[in-house]
Protein backbone atom coordinates (compact mmCIF):
# COMPACT_ATOMS: atom_id res chain seq x y z
CA UNK A 1 0.00 0.00 0.00
CA UNK A 2 1.46 3.10 -0.52
CA UNK A 3 1.46 6.38 1.97
CA UNK A 4 -0.31 9.35 0.92
CA UNK A 5 0.96 12.66 2.44
CA UNK A 6 -1.15 15.12 1.46
CA UNK A 7 -0.71 18.64 1.53
CA UNK A 8 -1.75 19.62 4.71
CA UNK A 9 -4.34 22.04 6.20
CA UNK A 10 -2.40 23.47 8.47
CA UNK A 11 0.43 24.58 6.21
CA UNK A 12 -2.03 27.55 5.33
CA UNK A 13 -0.31 29.17 7.70
CA UNK A 14 2.19 29.46 5.53
CA UNK A 15 0.45 31.74 3.06
CA UNK A 16 0.81 34.52 6.19
CA UNK A 17 3.85 33.43 8.12
CA UNK A 18 6.16 33.08 4.90
CA UNK A 19 5.82 33.92 1.54
CA UNK A 20 6.91 32.10 -1.53
CA UNK A 21 7.47 35.55 -4.14
CA UNK A 22 9.92 36.94 -1.58
CA UNK A 23 8.92 40.66 -2.17
CA UNK A 24 5.65 39.52 -1.32
CA UNK A 25 3.59 42.08 2.05
CA UNK A 26 1.91 39.57 4.22
CA UNK A 27 -1.59 39.82 3.90
CA UNK A 28 -2.49 39.46 7.76
CA UNK A 29 -0.69 38.22 10.83
CA UNK A 30 -1.94 34.94 12.61
CA UNK A 31 0.01 33.55 15.54
CA UNK A 32 1.35 29.89 14.77
CA UNK A 33 1.25 29.34 19.11
CA UNK A 34 -2.48 28.10 19.12
CA UNK A 35 -1.29 25.49 16.27
CA UNK A 36 1.15 23.76 17.54
CA UNK A 37 0.13 21.54 20.59
CA UNK A 38 1.94 18.19 19.89
CA UNK A 39 4.78 16.35 17.72
CA UNK A 40 1.81 15.61 15.32
CA UNK A 41 1.31 19.31 14.80
CA UNK A 42 4.47 19.80 13.67
CA UNK A 43 4.72 16.25 11.58
CA UNK A 44 1.62 17.96 9.87
CA UNK A 45 3.65 20.89 8.58
CA UNK A 46 6.75 19.00 7.44
CA UNK A 47 3.99 17.11 5.43
CA UNK A 48 2.79 20.10 3.65
CA UNK A 49 7.06 20.43 2.04
CA UNK A 50 6.09 16.77 1.04
CA UNK A 51 3.18 18.07 -1.21
CA UNK A 52 4.97 21.20 -2.82
CA UNK A 53 7.87 18.58 -3.67
CA UNK A 54 5.33 16.44 -5.78
CA UNK A 55 3.89 19.60 -7.43
CA UNK A 56 3.87 20.54 -10.98
CA UNK A 57 6.57 23.17 -10.47
CA UNK A 58 8.93 20.77 -8.69
CA UNK A 59 8.84 17.23 -9.13
CA UNK A 60 6.14 16.95 -11.66
CA UNK A 61 7.97 18.66 -14.10
CA UNK A 62 9.12 22.26 -13.53
CA UNK A 63 12.71 21.09 -11.85
CA UNK A 64 12.65 17.85 -13.21
CA UNK A 65 12.24 18.83 -17.01
CA UNK A 66 14.88 21.79 -16.90
CA UNK A 67 17.55 19.04 -15.77
CA UNK A 68 16.80 16.60 -18.16
CA UNK A 69 17.12 19.34 -20.96
CA UNK A 70 19.89 20.75 -19.51
CA UNK A 71 22.18 17.36 -19.53
CA UNK A 72 23.99 15.83 -22.25
CA UNK A 73 21.05 13.07 -22.73
CA UNK A 74 18.37 14.86 -23.36
CA UNK A 75 16.91 16.83 -25.48
CA UNK A 76 13.30 18.42 -26.89
CA UNK A 77 11.42 16.29 -29.40
CA UNK A 78 7.98 18.33 -29.65
CA UNK A 79 8.64 21.92 -28.66
CA UNK A 80 6.44 22.87 -25.63
CA UNK A 81 6.46 26.27 -23.95
CA UNK A 82 9.55 27.97 -22.36
CA UNK A 83 11.01 24.05 -21.70
CA UNK A 84 12.80 24.81 -24.93
CA UNK A 85 14.85 27.31 -24.16
CA UNK A 86 16.55 24.76 -21.67
CA UNK A 87 18.40 22.18 -24.11
CA UNK A 88 19.78 24.58 -26.86
CA UNK A 89 21.18 26.79 -23.73
CA UNK A 90 18.75 30.05 -24.50
CA UNK A 91 17.12 30.55 -20.88
CA UNK A 92 16.46 33.83 -19.80
CA UNK A 93 15.83 35.68 -16.80
CA UNK A 94 11.57 36.14 -17.37
CA UNK A 95 11.66 32.20 -18.07
CA UNK A 96 7.94 30.76 -16.42
CA UNK A 97 10.23 27.80 -15.50
CA UNK A 98 13.02 29.55 -13.64
CA UNK A 99 10.57 31.12 -11.66
CA UNK A 100 7.93 28.75 -10.92
CA UNK A 101 10.77 26.73 -9.23
CA UNK A 102 11.80 29.48 -6.98
CA UNK A 103 8.91 30.06 -5.79
CA UNK A 104 7.61 26.77 -4.97
CA UNK A 105 10.52 26.03 -3.47
CA UNK A 106 10.79 28.99 -1.31
CA UNK A 107 7.49 28.44 -0.32
CA UNK A 108 8.38 24.77 0.51
CA UNK A 109 11.01 26.24 2.83
CA UNK A 110 8.74 28.75 4.45
CA UNK A 111 6.65 25.85 5.39
CA UNK A 112 9.82 23.59 6.59
CA UNK A 113 10.80 27.20 8.89
CA UNK A 114 7.03 27.36 10.04
CA UNK A 115 7.57 23.46 11.52
CA UNK A 116 11.02 23.87 12.60
CA UNK A 117 9.95 27.19 14.82
CA UNK A 118 6.46 25.16 15.90
CA UNK A 119 9.09 22.58 17.88
CA UNK A 120 10.53 25.43 19.86
CA UNK A 121 6.58 26.26 20.65
CA UNK A 122 6.00 22.73 21.89
CA UNK A 123 5.54 22.16 25.92
CA UNK A 124 8.14 21.00 28.56
CA UNK A 125 5.88 18.15 28.85
CA UNK A 126 6.88 16.45 25.53
CA UNK A 127 10.20 14.56 25.51
CA UNK A 128 13.07 16.38 23.58
CA UNK A 129 13.87 13.13 22.17
CA UNK A 130 10.96 13.56 20.07
CA UNK A 131 11.39 17.20 19.65
CA UNK A 132 14.66 16.51 18.28
CA UNK A 133 13.14 14.08 15.45
CA UNK A 134 10.91 16.03 14.23
CA UNK A 135 12.85 19.38 14.03
CA UNK A 136 15.82 16.86 12.48
CA UNK A 137 12.92 16.08 9.64
CA UNK A 138 11.99 19.52 9.01
CA UNK A 139 15.88 20.52 8.82
CA UNK A 140 16.88 17.88 6.80
CA UNK A 141 13.58 18.72 4.18
CA UNK A 142 15.02 22.85 4.03
CA UNK A 143 18.63 21.33 3.73
CA UNK A 144 17.43 19.45 0.61
CA UNK A 145 15.45 22.08 -0.89
CA UNK A 146 18.20 24.54 -0.57
CA UNK A 147 20.53 22.02 -2.21
CA UNK A 148 18.54 22.10 -5.29
CA UNK A 149 18.73 25.63 -5.27
CA UNK A 150 21.74 26.41 -4.74
CA UNK A 151 23.02 24.43 -7.55
CA UNK A 152 21.00 25.82 -9.78
CA UNK A 153 21.16 29.47 -8.97
CA UNK A 154 24.28 30.14 -7.35
CA UNK A 155 23.72 33.11 -4.88
CA UNK A 156 20.87 33.02 -3.15
CA UNK A 157 18.41 33.64 -0.62
CA UNK A 158 19.14 32.07 2.69
CA UNK A 159 15.89 32.13 4.99
CA UNK A 160 15.56 30.60 8.41
CA UNK A 161 12.76 31.80 9.75
CA UNK A 162 9.03 32.13 8.58
CA UNK A 163 9.01 35.50 9.79
CA UNK A 164 10.30 38.39 7.21
CA UNK A 165 9.44 41.53 8.77
CA UNK A 166 10.81 43.95 4.94
CA UNK A 167 11.07 41.08 2.52
CA UNK A 168 13.13 44.26 0.38
CA UNK A 169 15.83 44.04 2.79
CA UNK A 170 16.69 40.63 2.11
CA UNK A 171 20.03 40.23 0.47
CA UNK A 172 21.63 37.20 -1.30
CA UNK A 173 23.85 34.81 1.00
CA UNK A 174 27.13 33.36 -1.33
CA UNK A 175 27.25 29.57 -1.81
CA UNK A 176 29.72 29.21 0.69
CA UNK A 177 27.36 30.31 3.20
CA UNK A 178 24.65 28.87 1.93
CA UNK A 179 26.46 25.40 2.14
CA UNK A 180 27.58 25.81 5.95
CA UNK A 181 23.66 26.20 6.42
CA UNK A 182 23.26 23.30 4.32
CA UNK A 183 25.58 20.96 6.32
CA UNK A 184 24.36 22.34 9.54
CA UNK A 185 20.91 21.12 9.05
CA UNK A 186 21.95 17.41 7.55
CA UNK A 187 24.38 16.72 10.47
CA UNK A 188 21.47 17.58 12.35
CA UNK A 189 19.44 15.01 11.00
CA UNK A 190 21.61 12.44 10.99
CA UNK A 191 22.23 12.96 14.31
CA UNK A 192 19.03 12.80 15.47
CA UNK A 193 16.34 10.97 12.97
CA UNK A 194 15.88 7.12 13.62
CA UNK A 195 17.17 4.30 11.67
CA UNK A 196 13.79 4.30 10.23
CA UNK A 197 11.91 7.29 8.76
CA UNK A 198 8.63 8.46 10.07
CA UNK A 199 5.39 6.01 9.31
CA UNK A 200 8.82 3.30 7.59
CA UNK A 201 8.10 5.47 4.13
CA UNK A 202 10.67 6.59 2.23
CA UNK A 203 9.50 9.33 1.19
CA UNK A 204 10.41 10.82 4.25
CA UNK A 205 13.72 10.77 6.08
CA UNK A 206 15.76 8.40 8.21
CA UNK A 207 19.09 8.96 9.48
CA UNK A 208 20.33 7.17 6.52
CA UNK A 209 18.76 9.70 4.08
CA UNK A 210 20.55 11.92 5.80
CA UNK A 211 24.16 10.54 5.73
CA UNK A 212 23.28 9.89 1.82
CA UNK A 213 22.73 13.57 0.98
CA UNK A 214 25.95 14.57 3.03
CA UNK A 215 27.85 12.42 1.06
CA UNK A 216 26.28 14.00 -2.09
CA UNK A 217 26.54 17.61 -0.56
CA UNK A 218 30.22 16.86 0.54
CA UNK A 219 31.01 15.32 -2.89
CA UNK A 220 29.74 18.26 -4.90
CA UNK A 221 31.91 20.63 -2.76
CA UNK A 222 35.01 18.00 -3.47
CA UNK A 223 35.13 17.60 0.40
CA UNK A 224 36.13 14.02 -0.17
CA UNK A 225 37.14 12.88 2.94
CA UNK A 226 33.41 13.63 4.69
CA UNK A 227 31.85 12.63 1.41
CA UNK A 228 33.92 8.92 1.89
CA UNK A 229 33.15 8.68 5.30
CA UNK A 230 29.20 9.43 5.25
CA UNK A 231 29.04 7.10 1.94
CA UNK A 232 31.00 4.30 3.95
CA UNK A 233 28.48 4.77 6.80
CA UNK A 234 25.49 4.11 4.96
CA UNK A 235 27.02 0.83 3.10
CA UNK A 236 28.37 -0.21 6.76
CA UNK A 237 24.83 -0.05 8.33
CA UNK A 238 22.86 -1.17 5.07
CA UNK A 239 21.54 -3.70 6.79
CA UNK A 240 20.22 -1.70 9.37
CA UNK A 241 18.50 0.82 7.07
CA UNK A 242 17.37 -2.22 4.52
CA UNK A 243 19.11 -0.55 1.97
CA UNK A 244 20.48 -2.99 -1.33
CA UNK A 245 20.61 -3.06 -4.86
CA UNK A 246 17.55 -5.09 -6.45
CA UNK A 247 18.64 -7.76 -8.28
CA UNK A 248 16.79 -6.95 -11.47
CA UNK A 249 17.45 -3.39 -12.75
CA UNK A 250 14.02 -2.87 -14.17
CA UNK A 251 12.11 -3.53 -10.67
CA UNK A 252 13.68 -0.06 -9.72
CA UNK A 253 11.27 0.97 -12.18
CA UNK A 254 8.04 -0.34 -12.03
CA UNK A 255 5.21 0.95 -9.78
CA UNK A 256 4.62 -2.41 -7.91
CA UNK A 257 7.74 -2.70 -6.43
CA UNK A 258 8.44 0.75 -5.63
CA UNK A 259 6.99 0.77 -2.22
CA UNK A 260 9.17 -2.05 -0.83
CA UNK A 261 12.42 -1.77 -2.92
CA UNK A 262 15.64 -1.70 -1.05
CA UNK A 263 16.97 0.33 -3.37
CA UNK A 264 14.98 3.47 -2.55
CA UNK A 265 16.54 5.78 0.42
CA UNK A 266 14.80 9.29 -0.90
CA UNK A 267 11.45 8.81 -3.18
CA UNK A 268 8.91 11.66 -3.88
CA UNK A 269 5.58 9.73 -3.78
CA UNK A 270 3.25 10.45 -6.13
CA UNK A 271 -0.10 8.87 -5.53
CA UNK A 272 -2.46 9.38 -8.97
CA UNK A 273 -4.53 11.54 -7.24
CA UNK A 274 -4.39 15.21 -8.12
CA UNK A 275 -4.73 18.22 -5.62
CA UNK A 276 -4.91 21.82 -6.07
CA UNK A 277 -7.37 24.19 -7.86
CA UNK A 278 -7.36 26.25 -11.42
CA UNK A 279 -6.43 28.49 -12.34
CA UNK A 280 -3.27 27.97 -11.12
CA UNK A 281 -2.50 24.51 -12.76
CA UNK A 282 1.15 24.92 -12.57
CA UNK A 283 0.98 24.50 -8.64
CA UNK A 284 -1.00 21.45 -8.79
CA UNK A 285 0.20 18.54 -6.22
CA UNK A 286 0.78 14.79 -7.64
CA UNK A 287 1.07 15.95 -10.87
CA UNK A 288 3.49 13.78 -12.25
CA UNK A 289 4.14 15.16 -15.97
CA UNK A 290 7.34 13.09 -16.70
CA UNK A 291 5.40 9.79 -18.03
CA UNK A 292 4.02 11.63 -20.85
CA UNK A 293 7.06 13.88 -21.49
CA UNK A 294 8.97 10.92 -21.96
CA UNK A 295 6.10 9.10 -24.11
CA UNK A 296 6.04 8.37 -27.80
CA UNK A 297 3.81 10.87 -29.32
CA UNK A 298 0.81 9.58 -30.87
CA UNK A 299 -0.03 6.69 -28.64
CA UNK A 300 1.58 3.23 -27.99
CA UNK A 301 -0.70 0.30 -25.89
CA UNK A 302 -1.23 0.78 -23.31
CA UNK A 303 0.65 4.47 -22.55
CA UNK A 304 0.60 7.43 -24.43
CA UNK A 305 3.30 10.19 -24.72
CA UNK A 306 4.38 13.49 -25.65
CA UNK A 307 7.83 13.07 -27.16
CA UNK A 308 9.13 15.75 -25.36
CA UNK A 309 11.63 14.68 -23.46
CA UNK A 310 14.20 12.30 -26.04
CA UNK A 311 17.32 11.03 -25.87
CA UNK A 312 19.72 12.47 -28.40
CA UNK A 313 20.26 9.54 -30.88
CA UNK A 314 24.05 9.87 -30.22
CA UNK A 315 22.98 8.31 -26.54
CA UNK A 316 21.30 5.65 -27.65
CA UNK A 317 23.76 4.98 -30.73
CA UNK A 318 27.28 4.37 -28.01
CA UNK A 319 25.35 2.50 -25.51
CA UNK A 320 26.55 -0.55 -25.46
CA UNK A 321 23.50 -3.36 -26.78
CA UNK A 322 24.84 -5.89 -24.45
CA UNK A 323 24.01 -3.63 -21.33
CA UNK A 324 20.57 -4.94 -19.87
CA UNK A 325 20.29 -1.31 -18.45
CA UNK A 326 19.78 0.14 -21.75
CA UNK A 327 16.47 -2.31 -22.68
CA UNK A 328 15.11 -0.56 -19.19
CA UNK A 329 16.73 2.87 -19.71
CA UNK A 330 15.17 2.88 -23.36
CA UNK A 331 12.25 1.99 -25.75
CA UNK A 332 13.25 1.36 -29.15
CA UNK A 333 10.29 -0.54 -30.85
CA UNK A 334 6.75 -0.61 -29.44
CA UNK A 335 3.39 -1.21 -30.66
CA UNK A 336 1.56 2.07 -31.98
CA UNK A 337 -1.92 2.89 -31.63
CA UNK A 338 -2.66 1.98 -35.35
CA UNK A 339 -4.68 -0.90 -35.07
CA UNK A 340 -1.93 -3.26 -36.23
CA UNK A 341 -0.80 -5.11 -33.18
CA UNK A 342 2.93 -5.01 -34.43
CA UNK A 343 5.52 -4.29 -33.10
CA UNK A 344 7.10 -1.23 -34.59
CA UNK A 345 10.72 -0.06 -34.70
CA UNK A 346 11.44 3.53 -33.17
CA UNK A 347 12.38 5.18 -36.92
CA UNK A 348 8.13 4.39 -36.92
CA UNK A 349 7.83 7.25 -34.32
CA UNK A 350 6.64 10.51 -34.67
CA UNK A 351 9.53 11.56 -33.27
CA UNK A 352 11.92 9.01 -34.79
CA UNK A 353 14.22 8.41 -31.67
CA UNK A 354 14.49 5.80 -29.06
CA UNK A 355 12.48 7.02 -26.37
CA UNK A 356 13.09 7.28 -21.95
CA UNK A 357 11.12 4.03 -20.58
CA UNK A 358 12.03 4.25 -16.68
CA UNK A 359 9.11 7.11 -16.28
CA UNK A 360 6.75 5.41 -18.27
CA UNK A 361 6.70 1.90 -18.48
CA UNK A 362 4.68 0.50 -15.20
CA UNK A 363 3.70 3.47 -13.88
CA UNK A 364 0.88 1.87 -11.78
CA UNK A 365 -2.64 3.31 -11.65
CA UNK A 366 -3.56 7.03 -12.34
CA UNK A 367 -6.20 8.60 -13.69
CA UNK A 368 -4.88 8.53 -17.20
CA UNK A 369 -3.19 5.79 -19.52
CA UNK A 370 -0.49 8.32 -19.81
CA UNK A 371 1.38 8.42 -16.40
CA UNK A 372 0.30 11.83 -16.03
CA UNK A 373 -0.94 12.05 -12.19
CA UNK A 374 0.38 8.26 -11.63
CA UNK A 375 1.33 6.56 -8.61
CA UNK A 376 4.66 6.17 -10.30
CA UNK A 377 7.62 7.23 -7.73
CA UNK A 378 10.67 9.54 -8.64
CA UNK A 379 13.32 8.22 -6.86
CA UNK A 380 15.28 10.89 -5.44
CA UNK A 381 18.14 8.84 -4.03
CA UNK A 382 18.34 5.39 -4.35
CA UNK A 383 21.29 2.97 -2.63
CA UNK A 384 23.55 2.82 -5.88
CA UNK A 385 24.44 6.07 -6.54
CA UNK A 386 25.88 5.67 -2.47
CA UNK A 387 27.96 2.83 -4.06
CA UNK A 388 28.93 5.64 -6.64
CA UNK A 389 30.13 8.36 -4.65
CA UNK A 390 31.43 6.08 -2.28
CA UNK A 391 33.57 4.83 -5.52
CA UNK A 392 34.28 8.56 -6.29
CA UNK A 393 35.70 9.70 -3.10
CA UNK A 394 37.52 6.87 -2.28
CA UNK A 395 39.15 6.63 -5.62
CA UNK A 396 40.20 10.63 -5.17
CA UNK A 397 41.56 9.75 -1.40
CA UNK A 398 43.69 6.76 -3.40
CA UNK A 399 41.51 4.29 -1.91
CA UNK A 400 41.36 2.81 -6.05
CA UNK A 401 41.40 -0.96 -5.28
CA UNK A 402 38.11 -0.33 -2.69
CA UNK A 403 36.42 1.80 -4.95
CA UNK A 404 37.00 -0.65 -8.04
CA UNK A 405 34.63 -3.04 -5.96
CA UNK A 406 31.95 -0.84 -5.36
CA UNK A 407 31.61 0.11 -9.13
CA UNK A 408 31.62 -3.54 -9.44
CA UNK A 409 28.46 -4.06 -7.27
CA UNK A 410 26.69 -1.92 -10.20
CA UNK A 411 28.07 -3.62 -12.74
CA UNK A 412 27.37 -6.86 -11.45
CA UNK A 413 23.83 -6.65 -11.05
CA UNK A 414 23.70 -4.88 -14.39
CA UNK A 415 25.22 -8.47 -16.09
CA UNK A 416 22.17 -10.51 -13.72
CA UNK A 417 19.35 -9.61 -16.74
CA UNK A 418 16.12 -9.27 -15.62
CA UNK A 419 12.79 -9.13 -16.97
CA UNK A 420 10.73 -6.41 -18.95
CA UNK A 421 7.75 -8.32 -20.10
CA UNK A 422 6.28 -5.14 -20.92
CA UNK A 423 3.18 -5.65 -23.86
CA UNK A 424 4.02 -4.12 -27.24
CA UNK A 425 7.95 -3.73 -26.29
CA UNK A 426 9.23 -6.28 -28.65
CA UNK A 427 11.22 -8.11 -25.89
CA UNK A 428 10.74 -9.80 -22.90
CA UNK A 429 13.41 -11.79 -20.70
CA UNK A 430 16.98 -11.20 -21.06
CA UNK A 431 19.52 -13.61 -19.43
CA UNK A 432 22.72 -13.24 -17.42
CA UNK A 433 25.63 -12.09 -19.58
CA UNK A 434 29.28 -11.49 -19.73
CA UNK A 435 28.55 -7.03 -20.11
CA UNK A 436 29.74 -4.69 -18.57
CA UNK A 437 32.59 -6.62 -17.22
CA UNK A 438 34.50 -5.55 -14.05
CA UNK A 439 36.97 -2.70 -14.10
CA UNK A 440 40.41 -3.95 -14.59
CA UNK A 441 42.32 -4.45 -10.98
CA UNK A 442 45.45 -1.79 -11.45
CA UNK A 443 43.44 0.71 -12.90
CA UNK A 444 44.44 4.28 -12.56
CA UNK A 445 43.14 7.02 -10.51
CA UNK A 446 42.74 9.15 -13.44
CA UNK A 447 41.48 6.45 -15.40
CA UNK A 448 38.71 5.54 -12.65
CA UNK A 449 37.03 9.11 -12.29
CA UNK A 450 36.36 8.84 -16.24
CA UNK A 451 35.41 5.32 -15.52
CA UNK A 452 32.97 5.96 -12.32
CA UNK A 453 31.79 9.52 -13.79
CA UNK A 454 30.70 7.56 -17.14
CA UNK A 455 29.04 4.50 -15.18
CA UNK A 456 26.60 7.69 -13.39
CA UNK A 457 25.79 8.60 -16.23
CA UNK A 458 24.40 5.52 -17.38
CA UNK A 459 23.52 3.93 -14.11
CA UNK A 460 21.48 7.03 -13.26
CA UNK A 461 20.73 7.93 -17.16
CA UNK A 462 17.31 10.19 -16.71
CA UNK A 463 17.12 10.16 -13.48
CA UNK A 464 18.01 13.92 -12.96
CA UNK A 465 21.25 14.04 -11.98
CA UNK A 466 23.54 14.30 -15.23
CA UNK A 467 23.24 17.91 -15.05
CA UNK A 468 24.61 17.92 -11.45
CA UNK A 469 27.44 16.08 -12.69
CA UNK A 470 28.44 17.89 -15.36
CA UNK A 471 28.38 21.27 -13.16
CA UNK A 472 30.53 19.79 -10.78
CA UNK A 473 33.28 18.35 -12.89
CA UNK A 474 33.19 21.31 -15.19
CA UNK A 475 32.56 19.36 -18.18
CA UNK A 476 30.47 21.41 -20.39
CA UNK A 477 33.28 22.45 -23.07
CA UNK A 478 33.91 18.44 -23.56
CA UNK A 479 30.10 17.02 -23.70
CA UNK A 480 28.52 19.93 -25.20
CA UNK A 481 31.45 20.48 -27.68
CA UNK A 482 31.68 19.08 -31.30
CA UNK A 483 32.70 15.61 -30.50
CA UNK A 484 30.20 15.35 -27.29
CA UNK A 485 26.87 13.35 -27.00
CA UNK A 486 24.89 16.77 -27.58
CA UNK A 487 26.67 18.92 -29.56
CA UNK A 488 25.33 22.63 -28.32
CA UNK A 489 27.37 25.86 -29.79
CA UNK A 490 25.16 28.18 -27.47
CA UNK A 491 26.56 26.46 -24.45
CA UNK A 492 28.95 28.91 -22.30
CA UNK A 493 30.51 28.01 -18.43
CA UNK A 494 27.91 31.07 -17.38
CA UNK A 495 25.37 28.64 -18.19
CA UNK A 496 26.10 26.56 -15.31
CA UNK A 497 23.52 28.70 -13.14
CA UNK A 498 20.24 29.51 -14.29
CA UNK A 499 19.33 33.69 -14.00
CA UNK A 500 17.92 34.23 -11.06
CA UNK A 501 14.39 35.30 -11.68
CA UNK A 502 13.97 38.98 -13.32
CA UNK A 503 11.18 39.55 -11.11
CA UNK A 504 13.12 38.99 -7.88
CA UNK A 505 16.03 41.25 -9.09
CA UNK A 506 13.55 44.85 -10.49
CA UNK A 507 11.84 44.37 -7.11
CA UNK A 508 15.15 43.73 -4.88
CA UNK A 509 18.11 46.16 -5.13
CA UNK A 510 19.93 43.77 -3.13
CA UNK A 511 19.70 41.21 -5.69
CA UNK A 512 22.13 41.35 -8.32
CA UNK A 513 21.85 39.36 -11.61
CA UNK A 514 24.05 36.40 -12.34
CA UNK A 515 26.51 36.94 -15.00
CA UNK A 516 25.85 36.51 -18.53
CA UNK A 517 22.37 37.41 -17.83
Amino acid sequence: MKNIIKFSALAILTIVVGCADLDEEPVGTLSPEGFFNTIDDVNAMTDGTYGLMASSNFYGSGLTTPLLLSSDMVANGLEFSDYTEFSPFLVTPTNSFVSGFWATAYQAIATANTAIQGVGLLGDDIDEEDKNIAEAEARFVRGFLYYHLIRLYGNIPYIDSPDIVDALSIELSSTDEVYVKIIEDMTFAFENLEMDSRGSVRSRPSKGTAASYLASIYMTREDWQNSYDMAKWVIDHSGELNYALVDDFQDVFRESEQWSSPEYIFTIDFTGNQTGENPNPATYENDNKIGPFTGVEGGVKPIRGWSMLVPHINVYNEWDSNDYRLKVSMADSLILADDTDIVRPFTDFEVARPHIAKHNRFVGEGRTTAGWRSDFDHAAFRYAEVLLIAAEAGNELGLTPEAIGYVDQIRGRARKGGTIDFYGSGYDSYAPSDYPEDVASGTSKDDLRDIILEERRIELAFEFKRWYDIVRRDLGSEVFGPSGLEPQPNFSEFRYLWPLPQAEVDKNQNFVQNPGY
